[in-house]
């Protein structure tokens, strides 16, 4: 197992400054990533070019404040495709709740998402 963390996402999320990278697959899975390193990649929001974005964060400590950064996704200018993979994290309703409005996303098209195993609860699942 790596322990890319926080401080690693961080600079991954130096990548939105990539000016021709469309496509975008990062596997952080099991990495001690938490709310601070998913607040960094939120920033790929600022990537121009990105138009497929896959995130896996499986089995980090990604909770609420995390996921309401991940939400702001949304206004990524060209992005089409995303698939945010959030399972066995820390996100519970509000988390939830913020990345409902993914599909207010002017060009978004394709959105896969996974929670499995957060206590988002009934509410956050009707979100």
């Amino acid at each position: 197992r790596n322990k890319v963390g926080d401080a690693g996402a961080r600079a991954l999320a130096a990548l939105k400054d990539a000016p021709r990278l469309h496509t975008l697959t990062l596997d952080l899975s099991e990495n001690s990533v938490g709310d601070g390193g998913a607040q960094a990649l939120a920033e790929l929001k600022d990537a121009q070019a990105l138009e497929t974005l896959q995130l896996d964060l499986y089995g980090n400590s990604v909770g609420d404040c995390g996921a309401q950064a991940l939400a702001t996704l949304k206004d990524t200018p060209r992005l089409h495709t995303l698939s945010l993979f959030l399972s066995k994290n820390e996100v519970g309703h509000p988390g939830a709740e913020a990345l409902a409005t993914l599909k207010d996303a002017p060009v978004l098209q394709t959105l896969n998402l996974n929670l499995r195993h957060n206590s988002v609860g009934v509410d956050g699942a009707q979100a």
